[in-house]
Parts: structure tokens; C-alpha cells; sequence
């Protein structure tokens, strides 16, 4: 429906489909689904008596993401593009030659200074703002 210009048919497909995934509680379509779904995402009208608490409008994909919190360090850099190598931690570690409890706070850095929670969303960030 997004595709044939039909606004208003997709905003009730992805509604009927965000009632349907919250029975399940599933997310992963929808932030998999890619930045078409967005605008949908902030108009689809919350179920009958609730709310989720905290929601606030939805980022717009016109918007630039959050600034970096903090310059990443050398380290933190060389880790990350490990990361987007599709490395596991253990061989980030002994490709740098420092313990995987290493690896892990520097990992644990990059999320806080990229303000994300995964290692996907870091490689994402990273490139969105240049850093890869």
C-alpha cells in the first residue's frame, strides 16, 4: 500500500499489524522493516484504554540521529571496526591482544558514547556519522 501512494491504507495495515504483534509482544518486524515503516509507526493509534508509558512521538528519518556523547578513543575505534567485521569478542580480544574482559568495556564505551544497546546498532551509528 506504502509503494502505490495509499497513505491511508498503510497507516491502517500497520496499525492492524501492531495490534495484532502486541498480542505476542513483538518489535523485531517493525525495526526491521526499514525507514518506509516509520511514518506509520507515530500515527497508528494506541489499543482501546492504553498507553504505553513514556512513549513519546516517534524520530522522524528526516531528523539526524543524537550527537555522539563523547569522542570515541583509538581503542574504542579499533574495536568498533572489528565489530562491523562481524568479530565475536573473543576474536576482537585476541586479534588486539588484550583479554576479552577488555573487549567487553570497550564495547560497553562505544554503546554508552553511541547512546545504543547492540552491536548492529553500533556498526549503524558508527557508519551514520562517519566513524566507519
Amino acid at each position: 500500500a506504502d509503494e502505490a501512494g495509499d497513505g491511508a491504507r498503510a497507516r491502517r495495515l500497520v496499525a492492524r499489524a501492531l495490534a495484532e504483534a502486541r498480542r505476542e509482544r513483538l518489535r523485531r518486524p517493525f525495526t526491521e522493516a526499514g525507514p518506509w515503516i516509520r511514518r506509520y509507526l507515530g500515527t497508528a493509534p494506541p489499543p482501546a484504554g492504553r498507553r504505553t508509558p513514556g512513549a513519546g512521538p516517534s524520530p522522524r528519518p528526516d531528523e539526524p540521529p543524537p550527537p555522539v556523547v563523547e569522542e570515541l578513543s583509538g581503542r574504542e575505534r579499533e574495536v568498533l571496526r572489528r565489530l562491523a567485521l562481524a568479530m565475536s569478542t573473543e576474536e576482537i580480544a585476541a586479534d588486539l591482544y588484550v583479554s576479552v574482559n577488555t573487549v567487553k568495556t570497550h564495547l560497553k564505551n562505544v554503546y554508552r558514547k553511541l547512546s545504543v544497546n547492540r552491536r548492529n546498532e553500533a556498526v549503524r551509528r558508527a557508519r551514520e556519522l562517519g566513524l566507519l
